[in-house]
């Protein structure tokens, strides 16, 4: 108990060295990160189940159509890593391909779902043993049992990739390389460029999820960090930005006030924003640059019916 409270201080120490720096900032900004606790992990979930993120029913149906090749290409016996695992749907489309595959290890932020990931892959997949971590994938990942595995896959769907700026998707491309190890492999899903009013369409959904979805930080900084936030005083915005060939996530204020966390105020005029989330665009062509530039080559690519979404085998250069 004494470990996990210290680690558990250890970690909202962190939070709010984070937030504070953030706010601290000429253009005010929250790491997207910290949208994942258990009630953001579930909110985003619900996001996925949306009209108009089209997204994640567009990989799903692609992963449909191409997870025997996938599996052919990974071999057998293979331990599959997922970082930013989440529920754990879409790995179940490439587990139920794969011959005989040894071990899958999700990585996530939030314990609460990787117990129920693990749990819904042990129904599923009773045979095959499941190594969760508790870990910010962002950053190089501790594995116990990483000297042992071997043929390695990481599999990394759902966009996540279009969070990052190129030069830090490049580094995280570089670290998955490293958890794939030399002969592994590495499976990244991304989202294509395509209609603006498609693209801000899935980021203002009508049901206002997520919107809920981006104030979830602000509620978490009211709970973790004895804050008091007025929500209501934020509004959700989500615009594209040509230049950047990103969808930015915004929370607007909306009236001038000044908030309090940690004992430091932080001014805000009305309109003024906080930063919370990036979204990148990309190209077959500009991905396979990024991912050289990670020390990785593009095998092979698959793209849905519409090219809304690719998906990508990687392997190292």
């Amino acid at each position: 108990m004494e470990a996990k409270a210290k680690v558990i201080k250890k970690e909202t120490e962190e939070f709010a060295q984070d937030v504070i720096e953030g706010l601290s900032q000429k253009q005010k900004t929250l790491p997207c990160k910290y949208f994942y606790d258990s009630k953001g992990s579930q909110l985003f979930e619900d996001i996925c189940e949306l009209d108009e993120y089209y997204i994640t029913r567009t990989e799903l149906s692609l992963l449909d159509s191409i997870k025997q090749e996938l599996a052919n290409m990974i071999g057998s016996q293979a331990t599959i890593i997922e970082p930013g695992a989440g529920a754990g749907t879409k790995i179940q489309k490439l587990l139920s391909a794969l011959d005989s595959p040894k071990s899958y290890v999700p990585i996530d932020i939030s314990e609460d779902f990787l117990n129920y990931s693990k749990e819904k892959i042990n129904q599923k997949f009773p045979l095959l043993e499941v190594q969760p971590i508790k870990a910010d994938f962002t950053d190089k990942v501790h594995w116990d049992k990483r000297t042992t595995e071997s043929n390695r896959t990481v599999f990394f769907p759902g966009s996540t990739i279009g969070n990052f700026s190129p030069t830090q998707a490049s580094k995280l491309l570089s670290n998955l390389a490293q958890l794939a190890d030399v002969d592994g492999a590495v499976i990244v899903g991304f989202d294509l460029k395509k209609s603006v009013d498609r693209i801000e369409a899935a980021y203002n959904d009508k049901k206002g999820v997520t919107a809920k979805f981006n104030k979830n930080i602000l509620s978490r900084i009211n709970r973790e960090l004895e804050a008091d936030i007025d929500l209501d005083s934020f509004q959700h915005e989500a615009l594209f930005n040509h230049e950047e060939s990103r969808i930015e996530m915004h929370l607007k204020s909306r009236k001038a006030q000044t908030i309090e966390i940690e004992k430091q105020r932080f001014e805000f005029d009305k309109e003024e924003t906080i930063h919370t989330e990036n979204s990148y665009k990309y190209s077959n062509q500009a991905f396979i640059e990024l991912a050289d530039k990670a020390g990785l080559k593009s095998e092979k690519h698959w793209m849905d019916k519409e090219r809304l979404v690719s998906m990508h085998y990687l392997t190292q250069n």
